[in-house]
């Protein structure tokens, strides 16, 4: 009697345990299977049974033993009830476990700057850099471009937007290793850009890299030209709602000189100008 108390205590705490590991964000008791769905299985104690099942274009999966069962529309609960009555001629106190490894009713977006753009069915454990990795990379214009991670609120029609910060992968960013839901867009936007023009070398746009400063971006340009002067350097900034440019005029001498405070931050759209020095 005591033996019996423990096996079914055993099994109940088994399940419970494997239930709290389910994939999906929707109550497993809730989805039923459909069509090109990949189910995993697991029993307890029998590792060479564990299979990744494909449902088939008939809506059944074949498990060993068992061999083919039809399980669309059943819910995963329903399916582990199924497979743990077939099994029970074969094993001793089947404990079985189905979850559920991809669907193709469940889906994230990637859009933007991306090699690959589009829908794709959402698997076990997507993270933000293996959804990037699977639409293909960012391209060359999204390399310094914002990517921004939209998830639509529940019961709402909302979505709340998360900025993913790229940049700290080394550092060990929590952000990158969001774990995405169905629904879930990410999108690459494309680098900004900044100018420069008059007294360079080389005056043109160039992409906006992190922390680039009045110094950088003339070092980017080739430096000053014959007639350049580090007296006579401004930058053109838009201003949200006032029209024309607002002009910043930067001590370059000063940034120069190792005065850090002196070497401005560039924005998005920023026009540095290096007129000729006065004779």
């Amino acid at each position: 009697m005591f033996k019996s108390f423990l096996v079914v205590l055993f099994v109940f705490f088994s399940l419970f345990i494997i239930s709290k590991t389910n994939y999906a964000d929707e109550p497993r008791e809730q989805y039923t299977v459909n069509v090109d769905d990949v189910l995993q299985i697991i029993v307890q104690g029998h590792e060479s049974l564990r299979t990744t099942a494909p449902v088939t274009s008939d809506g059944a999966i074949s498990f060993p033993y068992v061999g083919v069962i039809y399980v669309k529309g059943m819910t995963l609960p329903d399916i582990e009830k199924e497979l743990t009555k077939s099994l029970t001629g074969y094993i001793k106190y089947p404990v079985v476990s189905v979850s559920l490894s991809a669907s193709k009713s469940m889906n994230y977006f990637v859009y933007g700057e991306v090699k690959n753009p589009g829908r794709f069915v959402l698997e076990d454990d997507i993270t933000v850099l293996k959804a990037l990795s699977t639409a293909g990379g960012i391209t060359l214009d999204g390399l310094y471009g914002s990517v921004k991670l939209r998830r639509k609120l529940k019961d709402n029609q909302e979505y709340k937007e998360f900025n993913i910060d790229l940049k700290n992968t080394k550092e060990g960013s929590t952000n990158i290793d969001m774990h995405l839901e169905a629904g879930d867009i990410l999108v690459v936007e494309k680098s900004r850009y900044f100018f420069v023009y008059g007294e360079v070398m080389r005056p043109g746009k160039f992409t906006l890299e992190d922390n680039m400063t009045v110094l950088r971006s003339i070092s980017m340009a080739g430096g000053f030209a014959k007639y350049g002067s580090p007296d006579r350097v401004k930058i053109l900034r838009i201003v949200p709602g006032k029209p024309g440019y607002e002009s910043i005029k930067v001590d370059v001498k000063g940034a120069m000189k190792g005065d850090v405070g002196k070497d401005i931050l560039l924005e998005p759209d920023d026009i540095v100008v290096a007129a000729e020095g006065i004779l």
